[in-house]
C-alpha cells in the first residue's frame, strides 16, 4: 500500500486573503516595505523559517491569526502594502510606448538550469541562478515580457557543513514545495499540467509549476510525481548531479519537456533564450515541431531557429561548458534527432567543435543562433577563441560572437543605503539606475551619512555572523563558554574583508594565505585590526576546492585565529546579502582570464564595500582608480606560481600600507572621510553601470529586437 502525504493548510480569515496574494509573489522580496510587514507578523519565527513568508503564515499559531485579524494597525499596514503591489503591477513601464513597443511583441522564453530568486525557494547554486533571477526581476520592472523556463529540484543545492578539520560534508535535504510560492499550472478546465518526454523508449512524465515574480512569471518541470518509475522520479532530486546519465536525463526534461510546458501553457514565444547550454536540447525539439508539425524544411527550420534564438554563454574554460560522448548522444537522442529527417550522424556536426568524439550543447547552441553573446568584453575574447574550431573560415575578430557585460537587480543594495537614497536622491533611482545624473548627487551627501547607514549594516552582519557562528560552533561540540567567546570577538570596528564565493581552483580562495606569517600580521596589528571573513560551496566532485577549504579552517586552527578569522558554512542568498552590505573590502582574486564577470563584487559596490580584486571580467570595466583596488602585479609573470606570488605581496602591500592605514584615518568625529569618498565613488560608477536594466536595455537593442524584426518579415 502506497502511504502519500497531504499537507493540510490552515484556513485564514478573508480579510488577511491580499496577505497570502503579496506572499505568492516574489516582489515581496525586493520591496523593503512588503518584506517589513512580514517581520512585523513575528521576526524570529520569519528569520527561523527562512525569511519564507509562506511558511510564516502556515504555521502560524491559530491565536496569532485571530490576533492579526483583528489588529487594526497590522490591516491598516497591509492594506497600504496591497495597494502599492496592484500600482506596481497596472505601472505602466517604461518600454511601453517606446520604439520597443513591447506590448505588440511576443514574449521571451528564458531557459536556465537554475534561478536564485530567493533563498527560501533553493534551486539555485550561484552566480549563474542568480543572474537568471536577477533578470526576471528586472524584466518585471521594465515591463520586458521574458518568461522564466526551469526544473524544480526536490534538493536544491547541496547543504554544507564543515567539520572541526575542514572537510565539506555534503547533505541532501528536501526543501518543503508546499512552503513555497509555487503554484500548479492549470489547464482553462482547471486541471493541472503535466508534460511527458521520451527518455531511453520510456516516457517521464512532469508535473508544470508556475511562479510569480512581479509581472512576469517562470515555469518549472517536476518529475518526482507517484506516476514515474522511481529512476525517472530522481531526474529532477538535485542540481548539477554528477551522474552523466541524471545529467543529460534533467537537459533532455528541460529543453524537450520545456517547450511542451510553453505550449500546453499556450504560452507562444518568439525568442528563445538559452542562458548557457544546458537548455540546448531545446534546438532538437523546436526542429521536430517545426518539420513534423509544421511542414518546414530543415534549412527552413534550422533559419527560423536562428532568428530567433539568443545564446549566453558564461563559462571561459572549454572543458567546464556541458558536453558528452558520442555514444550517449546515440543512446539518448538518435530517435529524436532522426525523426526531424536528419540522419543522426550529419546532425552530429552542429556538435562538434575541433575534435569529433565530443558532442557540445554550447557549439548547437552557437551554431543554431544568430544571437551570441559573452558575459563582459574580456570574457568576448575568451570566448572567439574558445569556440575558433566552429568558424575555421573567419578570422578570429570576425566571430559573430557579442557581449553584454552582466549586472544586478537594484534589489541588491540594502534597506539602509536605500532609505539613504531615498532621502537624497528620491525615488527615481529605483526606476532608471542607468541615469549617471541621478547618482552624482551622491556626492553631495554628507560623508557622515554614509558612514552611519555602512555601521548600520556592520552591525546587522555581525549580529548575523555571531547566531550562524553559534550554530556551527555548538554542532561541531564547543563549549558555552567557548561559543561566547569566539562570536563575541567579532567586532564592527576592526577592518572586515571578505572573500565569499563558489570554491574553485581558479578563484584562488587561499592566494591571501601565500604569506601565512605575514597576513597573520596584518590580521593581529593592533591599531589597526583586521577581520577576515570565507564562505562558500566547493562542488562535491571538486576536490581541490575541498582542499582549499580545508587549508583555509587549518590556517585558522594552527595559527590561533579563531578570533579573527572566520568561515561560514553554507553560503547562500542571505548570507550573502549580510556580507556584501556589511563587509569593508570585498576580496576578489581569479586567475587570469577565468572570470567570465563575475557580480558578487557588483552588489558589494553598490554597497559602498570597496572591491579588492585581479583586473577580470566585470572589474576590468568598472574599476577607475577611485573606487577600489586591482591586483595588476601577476600580469608581469607567465609563471602561474610567480603570478600568484607577486599578486599576494601586492594585497599585503596594499593592506600594510594603504587599505588599513585609509579605514583607521579618522577625523574628530570618527569619521574616516577618505574612505568614504572612495565608498561614494563606488557606488555612483557601479549603479549607474551595472545595473540590471541597463543590461536588459542592451538584449534589448542588441539582440531581442533584431529578431522580432527579423520574425515580423
Amino acid at each position: 500500500m502506497m502511504i502519500r502525504k497531504v499537507f493540510v493548510y490552515p484556513r485564514y480569515p478573508e480579510n488577511l486573503n491580499k496577505l497570502f496574494e503579496i506572499a505568492y509573489n516574489i516582489w515581496w522580496s525586493w520591496d523593503y516595505e512588503a518584506l517589513n510587514l512580514f517581520y512585523r507578523i513575528d521576526p524570529s519565527a520569519f528569520r527561523e523559517c527562512g525569511h519564507n513568508p509562506i511558511k510564516l503564515l502556515y504555521t502560524l499559531p491559530k491565536e496569532k491569526i485571530e490576533e492579526l485579524s483583528h489588529d487594526s494597525g497590522f490591516l491598516y499596514d497591509l492594506e497600504k502594502i496591497w495597494k502599492k503591489f496592484e500600482e506596481y503591477k497596472s505601472f505602466t513601464r517604461r518600454f511601453s510606448n517606446s520604439e520597443f513597443d513591447l506590448e505588440k511583441r511576443g514574449p521571451i522564453a528564458y531557459f536556465c538550469m537554475e534561478f536564485g530568486l530567493h533563498e527560501s525557494f533553493p534551486i539555485y547554486a550561484g552566480g549563474l541562478g542568480i543572474l537568471a533571477g536577477d533578470i526576471l526581476k528586472s524584466a518585471s520592472d521594465m515591463g520586458i515580457p521574458v518568461i522564466g523556463v526551469g526544473l524544480l529540484y526536490k534538493y536544491g543545492y547541496f547543504t554544507q557543513k564543515i567539520d572541526s578539520t575542514g572537510n565539506q560534508e555534503e547533505l541532501f535535504i528536501e526543501f518543503e514545495n508546499h512552503y513555497t510560492p509555487v503554484r500548479e499550472a492549470r489547464d482553462k478546465n482547471g486541471n493541472p499540467i503535466y508534460v511527458e518526454v521520451k527518455i531511453l523508449d520510456r516516457t517521464l512524465k512532469a508535473k508544470v509549476w508556475t511562479i510569480d515574480i512581479g509581472i512576469t512569471r517562470a515555469i518549472f518541470l517536476d518529475a518526482d510525481i507517484p506516476e514515474n518509475p522511481e529512476d525517472l522520479r530522481s531526474v529532477t532530486d538535485e542540481l548539477y548531479v554528477a551522474d552523466r546519465d541524471k545529467r543529460i536525463q534533467q537537459e533532455i526534461l528541460l529543453g524537450f519537456g520545456g517547450i511542451k510546458a510553453l505550449k500546453a501553457l499556450e504560452i507562444h514565444p518568439t525568442i528563445y533564450h538559452l542562458n548557457e547550454g544546458h537548455s540546448a536540447f531545446l534546438i532538437i525539439a523546436r526542429l521536430q515541431s517545426l518539420i513534423k508539425e509544421k511542414g518546414f524544411s530543415f534549412s527552413s527550420a534550422m533559419a527560423i531557429i536562428k532568428n530567433s534564438t539568443v545564446f549566453t554563454t558564461h563559462t571561459p574554460v572549454i572543458e567546464g561548458n556541458e558536453h558528452y560522448p558520442v555514444d550517449m548522444m546515440e543512446k539518448y537522442l538518435r530517435k529524436e534527432i532522426e525523426s526531424t529527417g536528419i540522419p543522426f550522424d550529419e546532425f552530429l556536426r552542429y556538435g562538434f567543435c575541433e575534435k569529433k568524439e565530443i558532442f557540445w550543447l554550447p557549439a548547437l547552441a552557437i551554431r543554431f543562433s544568430n544571437f551570441v553573446n559573452a558575459v563582459s568584453h574580456q570574457h568576448k575574447g575568451v570566448s572567439k577563441r574558445m569556440w575558433k574550431g566552429i568558424f575555421p573560415n573567419i578570422h578570429i575578430s570576425e566571430i559573430p560572437i557579442d557581449h553584454v557585460t552582466n549586472g544586478v537587480h537594484i534589489s541588491w543594495v540594502s534597506e539602509h543605503f536605500t532609505e539613504l537614497f531615498n532621502r537624497h536622491l528620491g525615488k527615481t533611482w529605483l526606476t532608471s539606475p542607468e541615469r549617471l545624473e541621478i547618482w552624482e548627487n551622491l556626492r553631495k551627501i554628507p560623508e557622515e551619512e554614509i558612514w552611519h547607514s555602512h555601521m548600520e549594516n556592520k552591525r546587522n552582519l555581525v549580529d548575523y555572523l555571531r547566531n550562524k557562528l553559534a550554530t556551527q560552533y555548538a554542532e561541531k561540540g564547543f563549549s558555552y563558554i567557548t561559543i561566547e567567546k569566539l562570536t563575541g570577538a567579532l567586532n564592527p570596528d576592526y577592518l572586515t574583508i571578505t572573500f565569499a564565493r563558489r570554491f574553485a581552483p581558479y578563484k584562488r580562495p587561499t592566494l591571501l594565505l601565500k604569506n601565512k606569517e605575514r597576513l597573520k600580521k596584518i590580521i593581529k596589528n593592533e591599531n589597526k585590526p583586521v577581520q577576515l571573513i570565507f564562505a562558500g560551496k566547493a562542488h562535491p566532485a571538486d576536490e581541490k576546492g575541498q582542499e582549499m577549504i580545508k587549508e583555509i579552517i587549518s590556517f585558522i586552527n594552527d595559527e590561533n585565529l579563531e578570533d579573527r578569522v572566520f568561515f561560514i558554512e553554507n553560503y547562500d542568498m542571505s548570507a550573502a546579502r549580510h556580507l556584501l552590505w556589511g563587509s569593508d573590502v570585498w576580496l576578489n582574486t581569479p586567475e587570469p582570464e577565468m572570470e567570465a564577470s563575475g557580480t558578487s563584487g557588483i552588489k558589494a559596490g553598490m554597497n559602498g564595500v570597496l572591491h579588492l580584486s585581479t583586473l577580470e571580467g566585470w572589474w576590468i570595466e568598472g574599476y577607475n582608480g577611485k573606487n577600489g583596488w586591482a591586483i595588476t602585479e601577476g600580469r608581469f609573470h607567465r609563471n602561474p606560481e610567480f603570478r600568484a606570488s607577486a599578486e599576494a605581496n601586492q594585497i599585503y602591500r596594499l593592506l600594510e600600507d594603504e587599505i588599513t592605514e585609509l579605514y583607521y584615518k579618522r577625523n574628530k568625529k570618527g569619521i574616516p572621510v577618505e574612505w568614504c569618498e572612495m565608498m561614494k565613488e563606488s557606488i555612483i560608477s557601479i549603479c549607474s553601470r551595472f545595473n540590471m536594466n541597463l543590461v536588459l536595455q542592451e538584449y534589448l537593442t542588441k539582440f531581442y529586437l533584431p529578431s522580432w524584426k527579423e520574425y515580423e518579415r
